[in-house]
């Protein structure tokens, strides 16, 4: 059985005090979780059971210059990464608004405000409400809201997902006239994939 030495226990501490810090994010995910949304925690993995939360909006379409309010209900959580896309797509769209206390905007995909994030791991609840708006040009047929949450560094899930919200007809940010035709293409796609 090896022995340890007290100088040797300080230094093991101290070490792993001074490491852990670098393999888990507490003031926010790195834009390099842009695009797979995955927080680098090294050594967790995320949870394989359903999330115990919700994406809510308050709208069921969006148009330019509109604000979407987006919460996430559930038990409390400590760290988020949250974006706005499209189906078959990892680019985030749209602009975050004003972020929410503990929260920070992340530049993703070229967007200065193109997500939000923790900015610490103080506790975040569903009263905590992100404003979010459509892109001023080139927005799709469809959005949803995806989301990584963790309740801890240990505890995390992927793939939160809000329900799709339909681009208006009146909207003057698409890069086509929307039409069913390129909602049910869209659609299929998705489900194809």
């Amino acid at each position: 059985m090896a022995h340890w030495s007290p100088s040797l226990h300080l230094g093991y501490i101290v070490f792993w005090n001074i490491i852990c810090p670098c393999v888990a994010f507490p003031t926010g995910a790195p834009a390099s979780a842009c695009e797979n949304m995955i927080p680098v925690h090294m050594g967790v993995q995320p949870q394989p059971s359903p999330a115990p939360y919700e994406i809510q909006i308050d709208a069921s379409s969006f148009v330019n210059r509109q604000p979407i309010n987006v919460q996430i209900v559930g038990p409390g959580y400590r760290g988020l990464l949250l974006e706005a896309r499209t189906f078959g797509s990892t680019a985030a769209l749209g602009t975050w608004q004003n972020p929410a206390n503990n929260t920070k905007f992340l530049q993703c995909s070229g967007n200065p405000k193109g997500a939000i994030t923790h900015s610490n791991t103080e506790l975040k609840t569903s009263l905590t409400t992100y404003t979010w708006l459509p892109p001023t040009s080139g927005c799709p047929a469809i959005i949803t809201f995806m989301a990584t949450v963790a309740q801890s560094r240990e505890i995390y899930w992927l793939g939160v997902q809000s329900k799709v919200i339909w681009r208006e007809s009146k909207a003057t940010c698409g890069a086509e006239k929307f039409t069913w035709t390129v909602t049910v293409v869209t659609m299929m796609s998705f489900h194809l994939i």
